[in-house]
């Protein structure tokens, strides 16, 4: 039941690309009480995405809060700066209808019970074929 609790909720953030801005500013008046910062797609989805994922599976600590601002502030300012997932960060990818879950341990990513040096070789793993780790998992 959990996983599938999971599914939905990937596929409620995976949609957040495809709606238009009108349907994310209602969905934004739906989970927050204030108005967004920047009233764009660039700074709403990711927001959005945390908060979807906030009410569902609780908050971060205020550290991890200030960073998810940090980034989705330079993102909305158009600042092209490559973040490498914080320690303890939990990456979800559906692929071929089943849910793969990564988690970032110290410099490395654990999958299946295993430590991998590189979100590729986990794409690789799970595609059976050679892929930008950062592009398929959406991290980029």
């Amino acid at each position: 039941m959990k996983q599938r609790d999971d599914l939905d909720i990937v596929k409620r953030v995976l949609r957040l690309k495809t709606m238009s801005l009108s349907e994310l500013n209602d969905l934004w008046h739906g989970l927050y009480e204030h108005k967004p910062i920047s009233a764009t797609k660039m700074y709403m989805i990711p927001q959005l995405a945390y908060r979807i994922q906030e009410l569902a599976y609780g908050a971060e600590n205020e550290a991890t809060q200030q960073k998810i601002q940090q980034i989705t502030h330079d993102i909305s300012r158009g600042k092209k700066k490559s973040y490498k997932p914080l320690l303890g960060t939990k990456i979800v990818k559906e692929y071929k209808d089943r849910l793969h879950e990564i988690f970032v341990v110290n410099e490395d990513f654990s999958y299946n019970g295993r430590i991998y040096n590189s979100l590729s070789a986990i794409a690789q793993q799970i595609t059976g074929t050679k892929w930008n780790g950062l592009v398929f998992f959406g991290v980029k």
